[in-house]
């Protein structure tokens, strides 16, 4: 992917939440190459490896702690962003951008996991579908509630949130049918299939409104919220 980003973000803080991932590298590269210092939140990261695949994204170009920052955070619970939020309070002074990249993303290792992952939707509980609204309803609007008072603070900001096709229209199952080639001899038997799962499409079309009703809200405060909404991302996952 390409972050080549022409921008004066100078000294500007930014958080990006998912912000480990494929497409939340390319925003911390794309913030850093614009002067901003990047606070990535994510539930799981590897600094390591994290700080040099965003080097890499970034052409090698000087990184370090003070403008770049990583920080392991559930942002689908509450009491941990609100206790994250105050540990990283020196760090923002000058918060003016806020990413809502997280969305639940299911690794996909062997035929047990895909099945897992991309239930049908006959066979669907409940909590396969909450758990992707936890993540980019619920998550995207807690951590909304901790920027707000910096950005009011700040004299305004920009909050992006992260959308997708999928919440507009819905997918073509057939996109899917490749990946039942890959079930088990006893997975085809019981006449198990493969669906991208409504929960994601239902989470991805809650952003669009969510993104709506806090432009409107906030639109006097200088708060400009918008939402981004991508196709696909290849990716070594369904």
């Amino acid at each position: 992917m390409n972050s080549n980003f022409i921008a004066d973000l100078t000294d500007k803080t930014a958080i990006i939440t998912g912000g480990a991932g494929l497409i939340g590298r390319v925003y911390a590269s794309a913030l850093l190459q614009s002067g901003s210092n990047v606070i990535i939140l994510d539930k799981r990261i590897n600094k390591i490896k994290l700080t040099e695949l965003i080097k890499k994204e970034n052409n090698g170009a000087s990184i370090n702690s003070e403008n770049l920052k990583l920080i392991e955070c559930d942002i689908t619970n509450p009491q941990e962003i609100k206790r994250i939020f105050k540990k990283m309070k020196p760090y923002l002074s000058n918060l003016k951008i806020l990413i809502n990249n997280a969305s639940l993303v299911k690794q996909v290792k062997n035929s047990s996991d895909l099945v897992s992952a991309y239930k049908p939707f006959l066979k669907m509980n409940p909590n396969d579908w909450e758990e992707y609204l936890s993540v980019d309803i619920t998550g995207s609007l807690l951590t909304i509630q901790q920027v707000i008072p910096y950005m009011k603070k700040n004299n305004g900001g920009a909050i992006v949130n992260i959308s997708s096709t999928y919440g507009i229209l819905s997918p073509d199952q057939r996109l899917y049918a490749y990946f039942n080639k890959k079930l088990s001899k006893k997975e085809k038997k019981l006449g198990t299939t493969i669906e991208k799962p409504i929960g994601y499409s239902i989470s991805k079309s809650g952003v669009l409104n969510m993104t709506r009703f806090l432009a409107t809200k906030f639109a006097d405060d200088n708060i400009r919220v918008n939402t981004l909404t991508l196709g696909g991302v290849y990716a070594d996952n369904p």
